[in-house]
Order: C-alpha cells, then sequence, then structure tokens
C-alpha cells in the first residue's frame, strides 16, 4: 500500500503539525548498514513495506561537525583536553549556529553557555587515556555535541558537552544558585543556568566518537529555535516502523550498545519491537516510539526525535549499570519534563507491551 502524501501544514512555521506523516529519518548522524551485513537482525522481513516514502538523502553518506545539523544530524566534535577547550567550543557553536542560520542573540547565548560547559571539563580529565608521549588523547577526551529536537510543541537547539567523568569534582552535582559571588567554582553553570532559563541538566551517557565507547557524564543546555532554523531533512522525511527501529538499532550499536540487541518485526499491527536489554523495550510505529523506564515510567517520542530518542536510552542503560549509585536521576536527565509533541504523556495511548525472550 503506498504511503499517502502529507497534508499541507497551517501551523506556524515553528510549530509541529500532529500529522502522523511527519516522521523523520536524522540522515546525518548515523546510518546504520545493511543488516544482514551486519549479521544482526533477526524476527522478521527486511522491510515492511513503508519504506518508499523515505526520502533519497536518507541512503547519502553520514557527514560529520556542524554540517551534519543541516541534514537533521549530530555535530560532535572532541575538545582539547587542555586550556583550548573552551575556544573550540566557542569556534564549533559558531559554526553550527551559521549552518543553521540562528539569531544574532541565540548565537551569542549559546557560544558563551558552550563555552563554559567546556571550560568544565578541565576538572574531568582523570579517566583520559594519553598516548605514550601524554599528549594526545586516545579515549575518554571531552566531546561536543549539537542537534535538534522537539520540544513542547516547537524544535529545541541542544548543546552538550561530554566528559568521562561520571562524578563530580567535589563528589556532588553542583547546584547553581548556591554559588557565591566570589565563588571559585559553580559560576559557569551558574551563567548557563541563566542564560538557559533553566532548561539545563546533566545525565549519564556514553562517548560518541571514537573506537571506545567510554562512559561518562553530559552536561547541557537548551535553546528554542525559529522553525526557519529546522533544516528540510527534519521537517520532510518519513518512514515507517521498521525504519524507525533500525535506525535506533544502528545508533545504540555505534554506542557501544549492539551485544545484546534483538529486534522482531510484528507486520501485523504495524509495528517494530527493539529489545535493548532485561528491563528495557522499546515499541515504534511511524506514528511515536515508546518504552518503559525501570521505575515504571512511561515514555513517548515521535520519529522526528530520533536522536534525543536514542541519547535517552543510552542514558537509561547507564543509569541501570550505576544501579543505586546514580545520581543523575530526575528532571536534570537527558531532558526536561514538558508537555507537547515529542514529550511524555502527549498524544495517542502507548501500545501494549509485549514481551521479547530473554538472551
Amino acid at each position: 500500500m503506498l504511503v499517502p502524501s502529507a497534508p499541507a501544514a497551517q501551523a506556524p512555521a515553528d510549530a509541529l503539525v500532529d500529522d502522523p506523516w511527519a516522521t523523520v529519518w536524522p540522515a546525518g548522524t548515523t546510518r546504520p548498514g545493511d543488516p544482514d551485513d551486519a549479521g544482526r537482525w533477526r524476527g522478521g522481513p527486511v522491510s515492511d513495506g513503508a519504506d518508499t516514502a523515505i526520502s533519497a538523502e536518507a541512503d547519502a553518506e553520514p557527514v560529520a561537525g556542524p554540517p551534519a545539523l543541516a541534514r537533521g544530524g549530530c555535530c560532535a566534535w572532541p575538545l582539547p583536553a587542555d586550556a583550548t577547550c573552551a575556544a573550540v567550543a566557542r569556534d564549533v557553536f559558531k559554526e553550527a549556529a551559521g549552518v543553521l542560520g540562528l539569531p544574532g542573540e541565540l548565537e551569542f547565548d549559546g557560544v558563551t553557555m558552550a563555552s563554559e560547559l567546556a571550560a568544565n571539563t578541565l576538572h574531568a580529565l582523570d579517566n583520559v587515556e594519553f598516548d605514550a608521549a601524554g599528549g594526545w588523547p586516545l579515549a575518554g577526551a571531552p566531546e561536543l555535541w549539537i542537534y535538534l529536537r522537539p520540544a513542547a510543541g516547537r524544535w529545541e537547539l541542544v548543546c552538550k558537552v561530554f566528559d568521562s567523568l561520571c562524578g563530580w569534582k567535589n563528589g556532588a552535582a553542583p547546584v547553581p544558585d548556591s554559588a557565591e559571588l566570589d565563588s571559585v567554582s559553580g559560576r559557569g553553570l551558574q551563567v548557563v543556568a541563566g542564560l538557559s532559563g533553566g532548561r539545563w541538566g546533566h545525565h549519564l551517557t556514553r562517548s560518541r566518537l571514537g573506537g571506545w565507547k567510554v562512559p561518562g557524564k553530559a552536561v547541557w543546555f537548551g535553546q528554542p529555535v525559529p522553525g526557519s532554523c529546522v533544516p528540510a531533512p527534519l521537517r520532510q522525511c518519513r518512514f515507517g516502523a521498521g525504519r524507525t527501529a533500525r535506525a535506533l538499532e544502528g545508533m545504540l550499536t555505534e554506542r557501544g550498545l549492539g551485544g545484546g540487541l534483538l529486534r522482531v518485526q510484528e507486520p501485523a499491527d504495524q509495528m517494530s519491537v527493539l529489545s535493548i536489554r532485561c528491563g528495557l523495550t522499546v515499541w515504534c510505529r511511524h506514528t511515536g516510539i515508546w518504552w518503559r523506564t525501570p521505575d515504571g515510567r512511561s515514555e513517548r517520542r515521535v520519529p522526528s526525535d530520533l536522536e534525543d530518542t536514542a541519547e535517552q536510552l543510552v542514558c537509561l542503560c547507564a543509569e541501570m549499570d550505576a544501579g543505586a549509585d546514580c545520581s543523575h536521576r530526575g528532571l536534570d536527565r537527558v531532558r526536561l519534563s514538558s508537555v507537547g509533541p515529542g514529550t511524555r504523556g502527549w498524544g495517542e495511548r502507548q501500545p501494549a507491551h509485549r514481551s521479547l525472550p530473554v538472551r
């Protein structure tokens, strides 16, 4: 059956339309290879018949750095493990702002916040592995990530700085409001909290760059952006449940979580099921992505939120590994709670959960 054309949107340019076909393939970030080549695909046909509507751009080669944003992907950039990290973060954010056409004020605030987060990585280099000469990091170096995600019915640019220290310099998570005027630490996050209007946080995760996906944490901030800054690949592409599940499988595999993945296609229900690990299963349809967290909460995302969905699943796996020692739970995780497309509790009810065999 052919997929019908998407109706013309009458909503504002920066609003998300409640259109079941308005799903997205972020081509610039992670493009999984042929599942048969990888030897990881099991449980159903290769195609669910809905891929005829996928943009040809989805099959293009992935790009790196700020240009990936123009394709709807994630800009991931290594930061130096020295005092130049803040300057590099500023330059990368400026280039990313140019790619997206951010207004001047948003660019200035974003550059300032990215610089502050990058500077904080100088206190989190204990787990960085250097080469024999001690001058070049081999694993665990800081990274800068920038991508777009839907939030509360509109779009948000999120910037994250990764470091390989799961904890904090002083042992406890920072509280920006508690920083005194003459305080040596905490002032940078105070700036971030103020300029972002409180849309910042931190969560456990894994690195994106290099062959070793090192565990660590990410500190992030979000900025609402005009709809004119959202590239066409995030607004125009659409695909079915099978492609969504395969995209997530590829993203999670690239983050080092592919060992226990099991994907099952259920054509009769137009649904794909992705078992990530014992206690964490994801259900994909062309209208949404659902999962239940280990503490019993149900989460839902629209398929245009694939990049952030993968990040949240990586975070959940890290939290499950950390167990009772995890200090990143609550509102300061991958994103703040909000009401609107792409967030928990919005739109359709969650499909019935189906168990997958535990391997």
